[in-house]
């Protein structure tokens, strides 16, 4: 039986509410999307478990806008590496700046071809994959490596200890088998020449 994939999940945040139908009518064939119209909302939803794979993000919102909600976002340990694209009616390069310098990984234009949409998700979720697999190798590579320093210092300290073992059992032997003082007697006296 083939291993069936796991659905990435997404969470969409804008306060328009036919923005949201369409997104999520379309994008809920491939993912599991999750959505709100609050910023503060989208922060406790990114916090909780299980986290969005990736977060598509209105930059115009009542209470608390876009910016705020990525700036909040990179700031917080829990969700820091969660991608966030926003997606905006703002067209200026100035925004387009301030959102990526505030950790956004992609910003698109309203109105926006769903193709182009879909495609972007699909590369920032293969993106975040290939980032997570690297952590975790990297994790599990830094757990053997501690196992392995480990093992070198125990196997040292054995060493030590064995060489210190056989130092002293060198000096038995050497002391146990040519006793000094029964040598120095056994010629029977000196030997003189005519």
């Amino acid at each position: 039986m083939p291993v069936q994939k796991k659905r990435c999940k997404l969470l969409f945040v804008d306060d328009v509410p036919a923005n949201i139908r369409i997104l999520v009518d379309l994008l809920q064939v491939d993912y599991d999307v999750a959505f709100t119209d609050s910023g503060v909302h989208a922060l406790q939803l990114a916090a909780e478990d299980p986290q969005p794979d990736l977060i598509l993000l209105d930059i115009m919102m009542p209470k608390m806008n876009g910016y705020e909600v990525c700036r909040q976002l990179k700031e917080n340990e829990k969700t820091r590496d969660i991608p966030v694209m926003f997606i905006t009616a703002l067209i200026d390069d100035e925004d387009e700046e301030k959102g990526l310098a505030l950790g956004a990984v992609d910003y698109i234009r309203k109105p926006f071809s769903m193709s182009i949409v879909k495609s972007r998700i699909r590369t920032h979720l293969e993106l975040k994959q290939h980032r997570d697999d690297l952590q975790k190798q990297t994790a599990e590579l830094s757990a053997l490596n501690a196992q392995l320093e480990k093992e070198i210092l125990e196997r040292k300290k054995t060493e030590a200890m064995v060489q210190e073992h056989l130092g002293y059992l060198q000096q038995l032997i050497k002391e146990h088998a040519f006793p000094s003082s029964s040598r120095s007697g056994s010629s029977g006296g000196d030997i003189t020449r005519d």
